[in-house]
């Protein structure tokens, strides 16, 4: 049996072994967006208000929202493409407003080490998006019904 994604189509193992790479993406978006609630100073709205970006006090708590719930639906794999949206979208958003720096104050490689975490979630959080969520998910049961 195959599972199809859009035009192509991968082996069922490859499909069920998605669910690795959405426990890793979901936990580390959760883990992000509970930080933003207990720790509001150090990495919500005090660190963007630091930043300088505007409305920190709705920022923090709404980013920390969409990691959270966003991170929830990929582990889960409910709504598997549109949860990893927010997750994409913010990971775009902290390598442009905190990642790019780096380049210019460290080099090249120090500035491609700063961002790895940020870059392997954007590209997963793409990835998922794409393919979706894989053969064990709460979607594929839903689907079904």
């Amino acid at each position: 049996m195959k599972a199809t994604v859009f035009n192509k189509t991968l082996p069922d193992r490859t499909f069920r072994g998605m669910i690795f790479l959405r426990v890793a993406v979901g936990l580390i978006f959760i883990l992000a967006g509970i930080r933003k609630f207990l720790e509001p100073a150090e990495m919500g709205a005090g660190r963007f208000a630091e930043m300088g970006l505007p409305a920190p006090g709705f920022l923090g708590p709404f980013v920390g929202l969409c990691e959270l719930l966003g991170g929830l639906g990929v582990l889960l794999g409910l709504y598997t493409r549109l949860s990893a949206l927010p997750l994409a979208i913010t990971m775009v958003f902290a390598i442009f407003l905190t990642k790019l720096s780096n380049f210019a104050d460290d080099g090249f490689i120090q500035g491609l080490h700063a961002m790895r975490l940020d870059g392997i979630l954007l590209l997963s959080s793409l990835y998922l998006i794409y393919a979706g969520s894989g053969t064990l998910a709460l979607d594929r049961r839903f689907r079904r019904k």
